[in-house]
């Protein structure tokens, strides 16, 4: 039935509506509200902090590319190119890495070799050392190699490969090739393989037949390739692992027979497996005789038998 169906009001009471309690109403809007701002607040902490982050994962990214080139530029000799990319690698004002050790090496570097291209391109005056070195290179040249090596055999100069490379077109490419053969020897013998080889390849491009050359730069290649095997074998000498070293240094010594040290480390380790290998076989007999002693002091001595004394015969 519907209610009030001309409009008439209806018999029935109506229902109350329950009261509101103000307080808790009230109570509850001051929690959301709070809620709410509270929500806002985390909402902008974590934002602030995504972008901290991303800021700072750039500049380090930058700073670190920065760093990389340089550092290629350096050891390819492109010095300018390396300052600038050295110098641009920091973060928030101080340097990435090793930076500024490298920055300070390149600018050294990109002085010197200013110094010395200037000196290069500078007249010579008459002396003792400028003739000398004039001879040598016309010896060079010539491709008398031996005879020009000897007669620089005391001048303490080195080009860097940067150097060689701007001078392998221009007159003096004789003599920066001489004191690049001359740098590559000493380098060997210092056991820097890396620029030995690298200055002998520099000579090589300039001069291929240079048989001198040819030497250091294979000698540097086996020695480097030798190098891994020796460092091993002597860590495993260093444990007392005499088998695994002694296998190492031999294969080093196939590589490259003259690397130095090699020999003296193979007689240590072949005198230490000897010594060893008695030690081994004198613990054995020692521990065969201590077994053979008890086996003998063990063994029983069989017991005499009485003899039986005649009986009588019975009655």
């Amino acid at each position: 039935m519907v209610d009030h169906p001309l409009g008439f009001p209806s018999p029935l009471p109506r229902k109350r509506p329950d009261p509101v309690d103000t307080y808790w109403t009230k109570a509850s809007w001051v929690y959301q509200s709070r809620r709410r701002r509270w929500r806002m607040f985390a909402v902008a902490a974590v934002s602030v902090v995504l972008v901290a982050a991303g800021l700072t994962a750039y500049v380090v990214g930058h700073a670190r590319a920065d760093y990389l080139a340089g550092k290629r530029a350096l050891q390819a000799g492109n010095y300018d190119l390396a300052i600038r990319r050295l110098a641009a690698a920091d973060v928030v004002g101080r340097p990435y890495a090793d930076a500024r050790k490298l920055l300070a090496q390149a600018m050294a570097l990109a002085n010197g070799r200013s110094h010395y291209l200037n000196s290069l391109h500078a007249p010579l005056p008459a002396t003792d050392a400028s003739l000398t070195l004039r001879r040598a290179a016309a010896l060079f040249q010539s491709g008398d190699y031996a005879q020009a090596e000897r007669s620089v055999a005391g001048t303490p100069v080195r080009l860097p490969p940067a150097v060689a490379a701007r001078l392998a077109s221009a007159d003096n490419a004789a003599v920066a090739s001489l004191l690049l053969l001359a740098g590559a020897q000493r380098a060997l013998a210092a056991g820097d393989t890396t620029v030995a080889r690298r200055d002998a390849a520099a000579v090589l491009v300039r001069y291929p037949s240079c048989a001198p050359a040819a030497a250091v730069g294979a000698e540097a290649a086996r020695r480097e390739r030798a190098a891994p095997l020796f460092r091993k074998a002597a860590a495993e000498a260093a444990a007392r692992h005499w088998s695994f070293a002694r296998t190492n240094v031999r294969a080093a010594l196939r590589i490259d027979p003259a690397y130095p040290g090699a020999a003296a480390l193979l007689t240590h380790i072949n005198a230490a497996i000897a010594q060893r290998n008695k030690a081994a076989k004198a613990a054995a007999a020692a521990a065969a005789a201590a077994a053979a002693a008890a086996q003998s002091t063990t063994t029983v001595n069989p017991t005499p038998v009485s003899p039986v004394a005649p009986q009588p015969p019975p009655p």
